[in-house]
């Protein structure tokens, strides 16, 4: 694992990141020739000092007993107040969109494509509010897949394993065809 930004270096963000069999997950985001960004929403916006301030992908060995894969993507987070909703408190969209990208992410990464799967459904339990700033781990697994359909699950907790919010989904990843 790389060197922590300091927003990250906390005791249970260590004791995380020390576990065997994590694997770094760079993220890449690609440039078209218009001058666009793929995950613009992420690479553009979110990624700046008040939002998601720093972060670290990963991939490590999944105990979850419905995962169908033995490994689970995460996102390990510092976020900062502008993503609130309210004074204090991340707006319940922002668990949402955390909670697709870690799921598409997971999916497209259990199936490889060069065209990332697309979100048909997912739904969102909402358990306590994420108070800002803070930190917090994004995980998301796989739980069934049927040619090209890919289920998913996925949470977001905080350091003490509190669930915040989780989501269930389902990708449907791109036809042969249209590679």
């Amino acid at each position: 694992m790389p060197d922590l930004h300091h927003d990250l270096d906390l005791p249970w963000c260590r004791e995380l990141l020390s576990q065997p069999g994590l694997v770094d997950v760079e993220e890449t985001a690609k440039t078209f020739p218009d001058g666009s960004v793929s995950n613009s929403m992420f690479h553009k916006t979110l990624y700046r000092n008040d939002a998601i301030k720093a972060h670290l992908m990963f991939r490590r060995p999944c105990t979850e007993p419905d995962s169908v894969r033995s490994t689970e993507e995460c996102l390990l987070m510092a976020v900062g107040r502008d993503v609130d909703g309210m004074s204090g408190r991340a707006h319940g969209g922002f668990n949402s969109l955390i909670l697709d990208q870690m799921l598409g992410a997971c999916a497209h990464n259990s199936m490889p494509n060069k065209i990332p799967p697309a979100t048909a459904t997912m739904t969102v339990d909402y358990k306590a509010p994420i108070s800002t700033p803070c930190v917090v781990l994004a995980r998301a697994w796989v739980t069934e897949v049927t040619g090209r359909k890919v289920w998913l699950r996925g949470i977001l907790q905080d350091g003490d394993g509190k669930v915040m919010a989780s989501g269930k989904a389902l990708f449907i990843t791109a036809r042969p065809a249209s590679l």
